[in-house]
């Protein structure tokens, strides 16, 4: 990684200050360099991808999130982590579980937690819909369209007041999706997001219990 651009994107985002952020990050970045290449967790396309297509896009909206007032929070599908590790590293305090159904990525996670000495963070090793738990806030990047169906199980992940985050690409996308939801699609905003130094579209889409 970067860690002069990493650094310049939390600078942007307004997170150069966050304690233990970078630090975090630049482990979590070693990690992945260890174990991808057997895993295949993340894929990347030129040096800067992790930095820009992974932290500081699972970071953009962190305001956003933040202003929504959470005290916990399920990332379904995390895969490498993305977005609930950078998540949970932004937010100490909150609660966080990651839910990840491929054994070896779990295990990749979990090992990455011990090296970050986050025993506060868990693992589920199970599909969203076998997930018992309720939370503030479900996350997910790149899982799942947004499905009626879909919606309406990740919906009973939600604590009363709670709400889905997904992030999503182009609007164009995003619009046909939520016209297939129906009455589901009450409340849904779609929030334009700026990834420092990333020039493509990219949406926080905001589902209500």
């Amino acid at each position: 990684m970067s860690e002069n651009l990493l650094f310049r994107g939390l600078e942007v985002l307004g997170l150069e200050d966050r304690p233990g952020l970078l630090p975090g990050l630049t482990v979590y970045e070693a990690e992945i360099e260890a174990w991808n290449q057997r895993l295949g967790l993340v894929s990347l396309n030129g040096p800067d991808d992790l930095v820009l297509r992974h932290f500081l896009d699972s970071l953009a909206p962190w305001a956003l999130l933040d202003g929504l007032g959470f005290g916990s929070l399920a990332d379904l599908g995390s895969g490498a982590g993305f977005p609930g590790l950078p998540l949970a590293l932004t937010f100490p305090r909150v609660r966080t579980v990651l839910v990840e159904r491929m054994e070896r990525r779990a295990a990749f996670l979990e090992s990455t937690l011990s090296v970050l000495h986050r025993t506060d963070v868990n693992v589920l090793q199970r599909t969203f819909e076998e997930v018992k738990d309720t939370f503030d806030l479900v996350t997910f990047r790149a899982f799942t369209p947004l499905e009626p169906q879909v919606v309406k199980k990740m919906k009973r992940l939600l604590t009363p007041g709670g709400r889905i985050a997904a992030y999503k690409g182009r609007r164009a996308v995003i619009d046909a999706e939520v016209a297939g939801l129906g009455p589901l699609a009450s409340g849904v905003e779609v929030i334009p997001l700026t990834v420092p130094f990333l020039d493509e579209e990219r949406h926080l889409v905001i589902i209500p219990l």
